[in-house]
């Protein structure tokens, strides 16, 4: 039976084979099928190798009940944050608090099946009801969880330094923890790679903001281990501490949610305005340049009349992270509306400006875009896109840089497209 075959069958019995893990490419299948196959083999390894005693039981049953109390008492706080963070890759899971303390204090084998129990739960409770969670990320995920419990405790098997004060503790928390960063962010690397294929290393790496608050949660695991070993029933004093972070970071995504495209992850109109317009204002203090690019896509209608709006979406991804990686960090990059998109940017003047837009213009011309063909089969497309760009020195109004980079956009477009133009006019100082 062929594959879209039994994917149709699975969807009229809601089997494994209705997932969309089946239409993905065949790099995604195979990591996906890897990675789950290599926790599930090292998990049962690691269970015919451990001697589990009562008190690694006891332990395990305490960090257990810890976690279904905060599923429990935050349901829709963490529902929201999933909703929220569908458009955060970065998103921050408060579960590694339990989890690292497990890799940290108890065998493998317990380690590993509290990460995938603990995601079990949390599919069970908050994610099967919202749109949009797939079992196979799901298990993906609790396998990525799995192997690095696996890895945490291999690391500081046989270490009883928890047991004891002083910097032999702090030592081996610290191994846990730089442990538990590396191995779980390499293998989320694996999966962007293998869905991308050219990963925004930028936004991946998430901001200081992002870290800090993951690094908090790995703090409060040390810490919850630490008790879990020491004093067991203060163990439970770190739950508050939980709730806080948690709705720091429900707190930190719903910014980001007001402030953030989600198809293309760039900077929504509202959002770029507020901060082009407080660029312009940095410039008229201190009489620099600033350039504004306007980018729109050509024949976008027709992309979307011949292979469908999800080509379309496919297509603004792809320019969004063109932008994203071909501009400077600190240029005001956004979405517009519908297919064009802005970039503000400072200390840039004319000359340098056409420059940075021709060679943006080239890269969105080098990406290809994957689309499903309305005959069948997946392929790839290239797009282009028209610049128009126009300089400024010192203060001058947003919405006159603005202006003069869309008549050079249009002129860009009646010089045949995939172009750029600039306004042939410096725009001038306001009053």
């Amino acid at each position: 039976m062929a594959t879209h075959d039994m994917v149709k069958l699975g969807q009229r019995f809601n089997t494994p084979w209705s997932w969309d893990l089946w239409r993905s490419s065949p790099r995604v299948v195979a990591l996906v099928l890897s990675v789950d196959s290599a926790a599930a083999l090292l998990s049962v390894a690691a269970l015919l190798g451990n001697t589990i005693t009562a008190s690694d039981l006891l332990r395990f049953g305490l960090l257990a009940a810890m976690s279904v109390v905060y599923v429990e008492v935050s349901r829709q706080v963490e529902r929201s944050r999933r909703l929220v963070g569908m458009v955060n890759p970065t998103h921050i899971d408060v579960s590694s608090v339990w989890l690292l303390a497990a890799a940290a204090v108890l065998p493998t084998s317990l380690a590993a099946l509290g990460a995938v129990l603990t995601q079990l739960f949390l599919y069970l409770r908050i994610w099967r009801g919202v749109d949009g969670v797939q079992p196979h990320r799901v298990g993906y995920t609790a396998a990525t969880l799995a192997l690095t419990c696996i890895a945490v405790s291999t690391v500081v098997h046989g270490n009883d330094h928890l047991s004891g004060t002083g910097l032999q503790a702090a030592e081996t928390l610290a191994i846990a923890i730089l442990t538990y960063r590396i191995a779980n962010r390499l293998l989320i690397l694996m999966a962007v790679v293998a869905s991308s294929g050219r990963p925004r290393l930028a936004r991946f790496a998430g901001t200081w903001g992002d870290n800090a608050l993951e690094f908090s949660t790995l703090v409060l695991g040390a810490a919850t281990a630490v008790l879990v070993v020491q004093v067991p029933p203060l163990a439970l004093l770190v739950l508050p501490a939980v709730f806080l972070l948690q709705h720091r970071a429900l707190l930190k995504q719903l910014v980001e949610a007001a402030t953030i495209d989600t198809k293309t992850e760039l900077l929504n109109a509202a959002a770029w305005r507020q901060l082009a317009q407080r660029e312009l204002e940095r410039a008229g203090r201190q009489k620099t340049a600033t350039a504004v690019l306007v980018i729109d896509m050509d024949h976008f209608k027709r992309l979307n009349d011949t292979y469908g709006h999800l080509a379309g979406d496919e297509a603004l991804k792809a320019v969004g992270e063109a932008l994203a990686d071909e501009l400077r960090g600190y240029d005001a990059v956004g979405r517009f509306g519908g297919e064009e998109f802005v970039a503000l940017l400072p200390a840039v003047d004319g000359p340098t400006a056409m420059g940075v837009a021709e060679r943006v213009r080239e890269r969105i011309e080098s990406v290809p875009v994957r689309v499903e063909r309305r005959t069948g089969g997946v392929g790839t497309i290239a797009v282009t896109a028209s610049v128009g760009v126009a300089a400024a020195h010192g203060g001058v109004e947003l919405d006159d840089l603005l202006r003069a980079a869309d008549g050079a956009l249009y002129a860009a477009k009646a010089a045949g497209r995939n172009a750029v133009r600039r306004a042939p006019h410096q725009v001038t100082t306001a009053a």
